[in-house]
């Protein structure tokens, strides 16, 4: 994880080419104090690591991302003791994976992102 403490996984399905994963943040992390004071938010460069990690978790694989095809950050990330779900497609693609993420809740769409990875190593799980 590169950043370690920032969530916890509280439910986690993966099958056919897709996964599921129930999270919390922890709203006592020390980014919070520089993104933002008094208002923390989650930063869009986390939430494009966390779907990242969470793909490889979930192919268990080590994933190098090769291009964020598209980021578009709907609405902002509080830690406000409320689950987040991510949902994430994968394609397979030569030496890698495309891969589709949306976080979301059950009021709102936060995020949805795209990205181009490939297989660094299988990860031994």
């Amino acid at each position: 994880m590169l950043i370690t403490d920032f969530y916890t996984i509280k439910q986690f399905e993966a099958g056919d080419n897709r996964a599921e994963v129930l999270i919390l943040l922890n709203p006592e992390h020390e980014v919070y104090k520089g993104h933002f004071p008094g208002q923390p938010v989650v930063p869009g460069v986390i939430q494009i690591e966390m779907i990242r990690e969470l793909a490889e978790k979930a192919l268990n694989r080590q994933l190098f991302i090769n291009e964020v095809v598209s980021a578009k950050y709907l609405n902002m990330i509080i830690p406000d003791g409320k689950p987040l779900t991510f949902e994430l497609s994968f394609k397979p693609v030569e030496n890698g994976f495309s891969i589709n993420g949306i976080i979301k809740n059950d009021d709102r769409v936060f995020s949805k992102v795209k990205m181009k990875t490939s297989i660094t190593k299988s990860l031994e799980i």
